[in-house]
């Protein structure tokens, strides 16, 4: 695992491209929890929108334009508990997701997502999902693994995908 750390503080250290930290993060990313689709979502609180400025598959999850936020139980909770949430079953994805066809099309059934805070503002999230049962509650806790290395990502990002 610390072989993973160094290669991804190594790219971050030697980017050309902002865009490249993202793949970075994914690449170390894989090395700590399962994901057929990896995506990283900025916030911008003041503007109420969120933009993707990562996509492991940006032809089908590009990385254009903004959507407003939309300020449901799941937010708020992440936002005020930095809550690493997850959705394990087929089931508990219904509803839940407005490209759940999508997201079923690429092998997913199961959802987590991980808030990446600094200052009290929620920069954004990383959303990996993966195979029905993929996120247990032992990988949640490997998940917050990689807290601190998004929070460098989204703070290289945040002046790169400006809104």
């Amino acid at each position: 695992m610390s072989a993973a750390f160094r290669a991804f503080e190594e790219k971050l250290a030697r980017y050309a491209d902002p865009a490249e930290t993202g793949r970075a993060l994914h690449d170390l990313a894989a090395a700590i929890i399962p994901a057929r689709l990896f995506t990283l979502t900025a916030i911008d609180m003041a503007a109420m929108q969120v933009r993707r400025v990562y996509s492991s598959h940006p032809d089908v999850y590009p990385l254009l334009g903004t959507k407003p936020i939309v300020l449901d139980d799941w937010f708020r909770a992440m936002q005020a508990e930095r809550r690493i949430t997850a959705i394990n079953t087929a089931a508990g994805m219904e509803g839940e997701f407005p490209d759940l066809a999508l997201i079923r099309a690429l092998g997913c059934n199961s959802s987590l997502s991980i808030p990446i805070m600094t200052g009290n503002a929620l920069l954004g999230t990383i959303n990996a999902l993966d195979t029905e049962g993929s996120y247990p509650a032992a990988m949640l806790e490997r998940a917050a693994d990689l807290i601190i290395p998004a929070t460098a990502v989204f703070l290289i990002l945040r002046g790169h995908f400006a809104p």
